[in-house]
């Protein structure tokens, strides 16, 4: 079999409207679709994609690029001298047909890509076209670097520059809509929502990102639902009845526009009133909410949009709209059909290719456009339209600026210009990176790094009130702003359906308050918990908090637990009570000590003082007096020093009078023996035996007291941990061994004082002074071996408090033992006091 001769394959040429001009650009868009695919047999040659379906809401887009091109070649302040032109090409909502147009632009109309024979530049830029074709359009054109600006296709992936390097695009990604709708949940406190999403893989896309941010951010998603128009329907019914026993009330339809309209026919034949639906830029804006049908449902419902505003001078452009004046403009006449509902005839009696009209009405092309028949194209939430005029707008400035450039200070190689004569696509895209200008509506237009404009969103709220239907704008977000600003709401303009100015609710599990934290429920998503009451010592002081923590040293929970204060001082202090009673009773004790002493100073010279060795009584005397008052040094705020002192001071203090009367006791029974014949004690029956006992004993004390405050020195500790709330200043002993060594210590000079003054109870003795001695040691030693029990079982600023106690209550024994009997006889039995009446006594023993 012969080979074809022929050099190149057979392409039927595609339909295309050419404006000429020194700039041509390309517009590839789709203006009709199909209404059937037929299947290829290739029994026969193939015929050519019949397209017949006019689509109105994107043929707007089309007029916006016509409208923009004249705005430009009228412009003297942009490109002037220089006339912009293009080759227009429909797409047809086909991928083969949208890459068919590309290779036939780009290659001067021939089937080779980038095809330049000649001197005249090839196309140096394609506007276009949806989706599925520039994805497919783009990996074509980044081989040459050409420039694309699409103001339709939103799929994230056309913002990779490593895969799609030369496009652009005047429409917002789909990756932008899930960060709006995320930051909404956000602001309303939303954490448990439902989610429906088109089964295309667009909207697939979008919101696998919207579940990426939903879970970094703690909002989780109760159910999801993949629809699809062509095989849902069945299933809807069943899917609407699972959702209405949801309890998430917030509901993100991130769907098409048919499979909304799918979804709300079912919504309102199961009358599920009480859900919040939230909209996305791909159907909110589109007819399908203004079915009055759908009013009910869709009242106070929220939804996002590209920030739009009207294009000046659009509306006049439109009524001056002719197929005479623009005869060779694509579907011209079948805009003309739907605008005022007829039908061109032609000499073979067909009508036009795109049959949208059944009307009988013919057209003659001499009817006038006036402003209701085009009211909706100049509509701001109208698609397409402001995006359109901004793309082609976006190519003349980078233009604008490429030529205009002056040599010796351009971007390029030794600060060169572009060659206006042999423009290199990446030349322009250079300049179109850095596009930045003012459209005719007053906003701002650039790009970002990874090409996709600038973009504002509109949040809309829409009001059903009576038989008046309208979004009003409540809010906006900019992605450029910083993470505080970038939502911007009004809540006095929303209104919701249930209460218009509540806030529905949308939570799995209520907030935790301050003072309790967030218990995750097992086999629940994290935004299923139980609340949990803080330990005690710890807090939570935010909402929802996923842990408690435990306050500084000196801060201590409120009673909500909800934060931390300081903690309370304490110590045994004179403002209270405890404090008050005890230093009382030790003054009181003081005070009765020092008139004993001045009943013994005054009846010095009395017999009863003369035979109780009163200079030994006046020692004990005074050192009882310091053992009451060496008690207050335990009150007060206490200090190293103080804690340094105050048990050194009574060690030696009560070492000192028990000293005195281990001496006391000792001279009885030398004084006893010393009458016996032939006895040599008589020597030792005087003072200075007791002073020689009282400074040996007192120097034992006073050695282990030097080495505790050398080696061991007490000092002040904040205690912060005995006490729950409390921070206790107390004193550290250093060394615990060493305080009960001065316990220990006085224990034994108590104990043989004890011994001895019970073995020389029944000596002859006119006052019974070793009787009173042993009663006063058996006391005192009782009330220190009671003392260590409890000392060792109180916490706290009670500690203090029971060793002040022990001090006063075994001083004053030894007071009330010892010298009471002698104050009795020598304030109220003075006749007692006598030399015969002593003479007597000891006589009779």
């Amino acid at each position: 079999m012969a080979l074809a001769s022929r050099c190149f394959l057979s392409i039927p040429a595609m339909a295309n409207y050419i404006e000429e001009g020194e700039i041509t650009l390309g517009l590839v868009n789709p203006i009709c679709a199909t209404s059937s695919l037929k299947v290829l047999t290739f029994s026969s040659k193939p015929s050519p994609l019949l397209c017949d379906l006019f689509r109105t809401e994107l043929y707007k887009s089309v007029l916006a690029l016509i409208f923009a091109l004249k705005e430009i070649n009228e412009n003297p302040d942009l490109l002037p001298n220089i006339t912009l032109g293009f080759q227009m090409y429909d797409s047809c909502f086909s991928e083969a047909s949208a890459i068919q147009a590309t290779i036939q632009v780009t290659g001067n109309g021939h089937h080779i890509p980038n095809y330049n024979c000649g001197c005249r530049p090839i196309v140096p830029a394609i506007i276009g076209d949806i989706t599925t074709s520039s994805l497919a359009m783009a990996r074509v054109l980044g081989l040459w670097k050409l420039p694309q600006i699409s103001y339709i296709a939103s799929h994230p992936s056309l913002s990779n520059k490593q895969e799609f390097p030369s496009f652009f695009r005047t429409t917002i990604s789909t990756e932008s809509q899930p960060q709006v709708l995320i930051e909404l949940c956000k602001r309303f406190g939303w954490t448990w929502i439902g989610v429906f999403v088109s089964s295309s893989d667009n909207y697939l896309q979008g919101v696998a990102t919207l579940k990426r941010d939903a879970a970094k951010n703690g909002i989780c998603i109760a159910f999801f639902e993949t629809v699809s128009y062509d095989y849902s329907i069945a299933k809807m019914p069943a899917i609407i009845e699972n959702i209405s026993k949801s309890t998430a009330k917030v509901i993100i339809l991130y769907c098409s526009p048919a499979d909304v309209y799918m979804i709300l026919v079912q919504v309102i034949q199961q009358n599920l009133t009480e859900k919040l639906w939230i909209g996305i830029e791909a159907w909110y804006t589109t007819p399908v909410v203004q079915y009055k049908k759908f009013w009910k449902v869709l009242s106070g419902t929220l939804g996002i949009a590209k920030s739009r505003k009207v294009l000046p001078y659009f509306s006049s452009f439109l009524q001056s709209l002719n197929p005479s004046v623009y005869p060779r403009m694509l579907s011209i006449r079948q805009f003309w059909e739907i605008i005022f509902m007829c039908k061109w005839l032609f000499e073979n009696g067909n009508t036009s290719l795109c049959n949208a009209s059944i009307s009988s009405l013919t057209c003659t092309g001499l009817e006038k456009i006036v402003t209701d028949d085009i009211k909706e194209f100049n509509d701001p939430t109208s698609q397409g339209v402001y995006m359109a005029h901004n793309a082609l707008n976006a190519i003349a400035h980078a233009f604008h600026g490429l030529l205009s450039c002056k040599p010796g200070e351009g971007p390029f190689r030794q600060k060169s210009c572009a060659d206006e004569h042999d423009i290199q696509p990446w030349q322009l895209l250079y300049y179109l990176k850095r596009v930045h200008f003012i459209n005719t509506a007053g906003e701002e237009v650039f790009f970002d790094f990874n090409g996709d404009i600038y973009e504002q969103f509109d949040i809309l709220n829409w009001h059903v009130k009576g038989n008046q239907e309208h979004y009003v704008k409540v809010g906006s977000f900019n992605r450029f702003l910083s993470a505080s600003r970038k939502l911007f709401i009004n809540e006095s303009l929303i209104t919701w359906a249930d209460s218009p100015s509540k806030v529905p609710s949308s939570v799995c599990s209520d907030n935790c308050v301050a003072g309790y934290w967030k218990a995750p429920k097992k086999g629940q998503p994290v935004c299923c918990f139980d609340c949990i009451l803080c330990p005690e010592g710890m807090i939570s002081n935010e909402t929802n908090s996923v842990s408690c923590y435990i306050c500084q040293e000196d801060q201590w929970p409120n009673n909500r637990r909800s934060q931390c204060i300081p903690k309370v001082i304490e110590f045994l202090s004179y403002e209270e009570p405890l404090g008050l009673v005890l230093a009382f009773f030790s003054i009181l004790f003081s005070v009765i000590t020092g008139l004993i002493f001045y009943v013994f100073l005054k009846f010095r010279d009395t017999v009863l003082v003369k035979a109780n060795n009163r200079n030994l009584s006046y020692l004990i005397l005074l050192s009882l007096k310091f053992c009451f008052l060496c008690s207050l040094m335990f009150i007060g705020y206490p200090t190293d020093l103080a804690c340094t002192f105050r048990q050194t001071a009574f060690g030696i203090i009560f070492s000192i009078c028990i000293s005195c009367i281990l001496a006391k006791t000792i001279i009885v029974v030398f004084a006893f023996n010393a009458t016996k014949p032939g006895s040599n004690l008589k020597i030792w029956v005087s003072f200075k035996t007791a002073i020689i006992v009282i400074a040996i004993s007192t120097s034992i004390q006073m050695v282990i007291v030097l080495t505790w405050v050398v080696k061991f020195s007490p000092f002040l500790e904040y205690n912060y941990h005995i006490l729950a709330g409390i921070i206790l200043l107390e004193c550290d002993e250093g060394s615990v061994v060493m305080f009960y060594c001065i316990i220990g210590y006085l224990g034994i000079l108590a104990t043989i004082s004890f011994v001895v003054a019970f073995l020389a109870r029944n000596l002859p003795d006119s006052y019974n002074e070793a009787k009173y001695i042993t009663f006063s040691m058996l006391t005192f030693l009782s009330v220190w071996s009671t003392f260590i029990p409890a000392y060792l079982s109180t916490k706290g600023k009670y500690i203090v408090a029971v060793e002040i106690f022990a001090i006063l209550l075994s001083s004053f024994g030894l007071l009330c033992c010892i010298f009471a009997p002698k104050c009795y006889i020598i304030l109220l039995k003075p006749s007692l006091n006598t030399r015969e009446y002593l003479t007597s006594r000891t006589y009779k023993t």
